[in-house]
């Protein structure tokens, strides 16, 4: 499907928004996070659209730099892993998918951030919980011990999607053990009664930057089964596609909401490309190739997204 006008417009705005924004600095660096037009939200939406290539390299330098020098590497649990000198006060924290979102951009664009910044991919791995996922919320790791599936997902893609060689041991366990926490689940379901954890799951969502809904499950379960060699739990999936049936039509998967709200308690601002590729009730390019790409992996019996 080719990009329509609005959509190439709104990438040139935020193209420029990115070059000329006086973003990724100690005294701006806190408004590259900014709900919802910071320069973080303009590079993820390129990202999840295929256009991270259009990303200006000197945006991507900084980038780099703010994760280099304006981030505390350590994810706050306990009292001691806070920063203690006044210049790593100074310093941002992160939570576990910001930081993965943000590690997926760069990876993308052709950074080496394993090589460059070690710590980011060491923190991902660190982070996985007894039940196969992560949370954001550090009392997880102190008290309940349960993972988030909007936590987890952006890690295990980022580990998923972008080691270009062989797993490691410790890898490859992250990521089976990932695929079982979202299989015992049932990508949106509790598995102490078996209902639906959010309704709004069911929906889809694009661009997500670190939000889920069960098509984004889906995909990573897709892509685990190709890249681990792994049986996919077909089930799941006729599950999976009954669940999204509202949102498909012949000419593709509707949007079914949006991660944004101006006026709810974030607050914020939006921005053109944000609005543009979120509209609900239109069929999103993006959602349906990712839609085709899981059907792809199925095998040929799931060859056609019409309606179930």
């Amino acid at each position: 499907m080719e990009t329509n006008q609005t959509i190439r417009l709104a990438i040139e705005e935020s193209i420029q928004f990115l070059e000329f924004a006086p973003h990724f600095t100690m005294a701006h660096g806190e408004c590259t996070r900014r709900k919802w037009d910071g320069a973080w939200w303009h590079m993820a939406a390129l990202y999840e659209m295929g256009e991270v290539k259009r990303i200006p390299q000197s945006v991507i330098e900084r980038a780099k730099h703010l994760l280099k020098t304006q981030v505390w590497p350590t994810f706050i649990i306990s009292a001691n892993d806070h920063p203690t000198s006044e210049s790593d006060k100074m310093k941002m924290d992160c939570c576990h998918c910001e930081l993965a979102v943000y590690y997926m951009i760069l990876m993308a664009y052709g950074c080496d951030l394993d090589k460059e910044l070690p710590w980011i991919r060491e923190w991902l791995l660190k982070h996985q919980l007894p039940d196969g996922g992560l949370n954001c919320d550090p009392e997880a790791y102190t008290h309940s011990k349960k993972s988030s599936i909007v936590s987890t997902l952006p890690p295990l893609e980022a580990i998923l999607l972008h080691t270009d060689r062989e797993f490691t041991e410790q890898e490859a366990v992250f990521l089976d053990e990932g695929a079982r926490y979202l299989i015992e689940h049932r990508l949106v379901c509790s598995k102490q009664n078996g209902d639906v954890i959010d309704m709004e799951w069911l929906k889809p969502c694009f661009p997500r930057f670190f939000e889920y809904d069960i098509l984004r499950g889906m995909s990573f379960l897709a892509e685990w089964s190709r890249r681990r060699n792994k049986l996919l739990p077909v089930w799941l999936f006729r599950e999976g596609l009954e669940r999204l049936n509202s949102s498909m039509t012949a000419e593709g998967l509707q949007v079914g909401r949006q991660v944004f709200d101006p006026q709810g308690p974030w607050g914020g601002r939006t921005f053109s490309l944000l609005e543009a590729t979120a509209d609900i009730g239109v069929v999103s390019p993006y959602l349906t190739r990712q839609l085709d790409q899981v059907f792809e992996r199925m095998g040929p019996e799931y060859t056609s997204r019409l309606p179930l």
